[in-house]
């Protein structure tokens, strides 16, 4: 499915290789435009909305998903910079880094687009009485949740092919080998620590 055809989504970033590193650049747009055309405050990036990524391969969504993450939807797509190899990346992390590393070896266009709901006042249940809440959300799993009925109703009942898990597919063995060895060194490095702790 085209990223053309989606009416509410917009750009935020293109995905950059850096010569000599496993670490990519997301270069974030200088002016960010809602789909309406209305410029949004670059806060849009960092501010807490629910929302859901796209990511977009030579106009192609490849996927779709989400995050809760107080950061932002920076905060979301920081992970997929480097895959979190100095940590314990779950699979689908670390998956999703592989195929953006990979893919743009290739040469082609990595775009990020985003889709958000704003936030809004509302009362809220408290023991005794309704309380305000001036900046009350959705869960970003509604709004991801109707995208991805969206693109099945297009696509025939397929998934965006780096939805691997939804899919109910297995990830390739190469991800699987590199991410077992992953948390090996993060085992390893934790020992280490904890030794070090012992002798001092």
């Amino acid at each position: 499915m085209k990223i053309s055809e989606v009416k509410t989504a917009f750009k935020i970033a293109d995905v950059e290789f850096v010569e000599g590193q496993t670490k990519l650049n997301f270069k974030y747009l200088n002016e960010i435009k809602d789909e309406h055309g209305k410029i949004l405050d670059k806060k849009i990036l960092t501010q807490n909305f629910a929302r859901v990524y796209i990511i977009v391969v030579n106009g192609e969504i490849k996927k779709i998903g989400g995050s809760g993450d107080a950061g932002g939807i920076k905060g979301t797509l920081q992970i997929y910079q480097d895959g979190g190899i100095k940590g314990r990346p779950s699979i689908r992390s670390f998956g999703v880094w592989y195929f953006l590393y990979h893919t743009i070896l290739t040469g082609a266009k990595i775009e990020f687009y985003m889709i958000y709901q704003e936030n809004f006042i509302k009362k809220v249940k408290g023991l005794f009485k309704l309380h305000t809440i001036k900046n009350a959300s959705i869960s970003y799993k509604f709004i991801e949740q109707c995208c991805i009925a969206d693109y099945l109703g297009k696509s025939g009942g397929k998934y965006p092919e780096w939805n691997v898990q939804e899919q109910g597919a297995d990830w390739p063995m190469e991800i699987k080998t590199q991410h077992a060895e992953i948390i090996q060194n993060a085992q390893t490095r934790k020992k280490a620590v904890k030794r070090k702790e012992v002798n001092i």
